[in-house]
């Protein structure tokens, strides 16, 4: 069952409980107020026919006490009105049929102060009442007032009542309550009617808010929950609340957020462990190729030279001499560049830092920049500097690093050959306390598949005979070394961006790239 149904359940049964009770108390005290209101009206009305009639019983006038009976009978309300004396004789009534008879000691008008061994000389005003039901079923109060022995009864001569006698007859008014039920049950039905409507709106109200306040809100984080359950991490829920679900909210989106920085952490540094591992390996392929190479091509190389100076001196034909050399020429070319791919393959499997010293990064900045100053010319290449780095000293292998930014210089100048602008920046990072060396080129960009593999060994998008896919390689292998971190930024058509992150300004046994040789190598972005 949901937390909003238990909710409004609950709810439900507090109020219907609640409403309940007071319902029911409000409707008993509402007919008992009523009732008590009747009751005193009839008193009243029994004082009033009392001092009525009081003078007529004093001269004996019993016509004008039948015509006073007969007038207050006609009055609405009234079922009958009678008089009883001492002896339970019925002598004046709005019954004819009644009068002159005798009632039993054991009715229930005659119990009312007979109902003890000693009647009772005086009835509370409470004690008076009494309800009886007719015989067609609706209810009728009943009030018995006593007619007492005054000094106008028992000192006048023409009445034989003794002083010592207290009660002469008693006045026994009867009143219908169907009106007065009538109204009770009016009431009852109001009252359960504003009840019942109070029940519907309160609960209404409450089922709206418990839907906008508790249940959709928790709705909300039910699904964020499933959907970070299956692994989406971009799931973000979309509540903008001041109040506790809101901080639930809050903290469930900034809980996803970590959990996917975690995840794209833990990706890439798996994704640095694959590769390290592949360069490893291939680091240790390249120093066997390598050496298994070097030594024929050297040899290749040497006696192509020798046979070349040998035809210089020999008496062949010019053209044929020519014909030979420019083979001879070309045999040195190929086997000059095949030295050259086995110099990078040992580039690339070297792994030992030889020299730290601390440099100026500007200056080897400068430095490479003065060695492809004939390439920019020849490429119609600008060049432009913006060093905004203070603290540029860092400690590292000069010649090493030299080598990779001359690395990524060349890319930057080949990626341009129709001309344009190369940008070198520097800058600081002093929550790190490194330096940050960008290299950014105005030529035709990289694919974006293509940036997760460009530091691969023998990954390369030049042409067949342009490049073998090792520079970049060389430059991961050599800032990996230093404990350093390279990123890069490219979009097709609006060229690419080499971010170099340095340590600076250390000393060598406080610098992180300097470690054991056998130490495992940090994670990079």
């Amino acid at each position: 069952m949901r937390l909003g149904l238990k909710f409004f359940i609950a709810l439900f049964l507090v109020m219907f409980v609640g409403l309940a009770t007071f319902t029911f108390i409000n409707i008993k005290s509402e007919a008992s107020d009523l009732l008590e209101q009747v009751q005193l009206a009839a008193l009243r009305t029994t004082d009033l026919i009392k001092e009525s009639t009081h003078y007529s019983m004093l001269i004996n006038r019993k016509e004008d006490i039948h015509q006073i009976f007969k007038n207050f009978r006609q009055m609405p309300g009234f079922e009958v009105i009678r008089i009883y004396d001492k002896k339970g004789e019925v002598i004046f009534t709005t019954r004819p049929e009644e009068a002159s008879t005798r009632v039993n000691i054991t009715s229930e008008a005659c119990q009312v102060c007979h109902r003890f061994p000693e009647p009772l000389k005086a009835l509370a005003t409470e004690q008076r009442h009494r309800i009886i039901k007719a015989l067609d079923g609706h209810r009728i109060l009943a009030l018995i007032n006593p007619i007492e022995n005054d000094i106008a009864c028992y000192g006048s001569d023409c009445h034989l009542h003794p002083d010592e006698k207290f009660i002469l007859g008693v006045l026994d008014v009867q009143m219908s309550l169907t009106t007065v039920d009538a109204d009770i049950a009016r009431s009852r039905r109001q009252t359960i009617f504003a009840s019942v409507i109070l029940v519907i709106s309160v609960l209404s109200v409450t089922g709206f808010l418990i839907f906008t306040l508790i249940r959709s809100p928790v709705n909300k984080l039910t699904e964020g929950t499933r959907a970070i359950a299956k692994g989406n991490l971009d799931y973000t829920i979309p509540l903008q609340r001041k109040d506790e679900i809101g901080e639930l909210s809050d903290s469930f989106n900034s809980m996803t957020r970590e959990l996917k920085k975690a995840r794209e952490d833990l990706s890439r540094i798996q994704n640095h462990m694959i590769q390290m591992e592949k360069m490893a390996s291939l680091g240790k392929l390249s120093a066997t190729v390598a050496h298994e190479l070097n030594n024929p091509l050297s040899g290749i190389l040497t006696y192509a030279k020798l046979v070349k100076r040998r035809l210089t001196s020999s008496n062949l034909s010019s053209d044929k001499l020519s014909s030979i050399q420019d083979d001879l020429s070309m045999i040195a070319d190929e086997t000059t560049r095949c030295g050259n791919v086995v110099k990078n393959l040992l580039l690339f499997s070297k792994r030992e830092i030889e020299e730290f010293a601390v440099i100026d990064l500007h200056q080897i900045l400068d430095r490479c920049t003065q060695l492809l100053e004939h390439h920019l010319d020849l490429n119609n290449i600008q060049l432009v500097k913006n060093y905004q780095s203070k603290n540029s000293e860092c400690m590292c292998d000069k010649n090493q690093i030299q080598q990779a930014f001359l690395a990524i210089l060349m890319n930057a100048i080949e990626a341009m050959p129709e001309g344009g602008t190369l940008t070198i920046r520097t800058k600081d990072n002093p929550k790190k306390k490194t330096s940050i060396v960008e290299i950014q080129d105005s030529g035709i960009g990289i694919p974006s598949e293509d940036i997760p593999r460009i530091f691969e060994p023998f990954f390369t998008t030049k042409k067949e005979g342009k490049g073998v896919g090792l520079g970049l390689s060389v430059v991961y292998g050599i800032l990996d070394a230093h404990n350093a971190e390279i990123n890069v930024k490219s979009k097709v058509g609006g060229g690419s961006t080499f971010i170099v992150e340095l340590w600076c300004n250390l000393n060598v046994g406080e610098n992180p790239c300097v470690r054991p040789q056998n130490d495992s190598k940090r994670g990079r972005k």
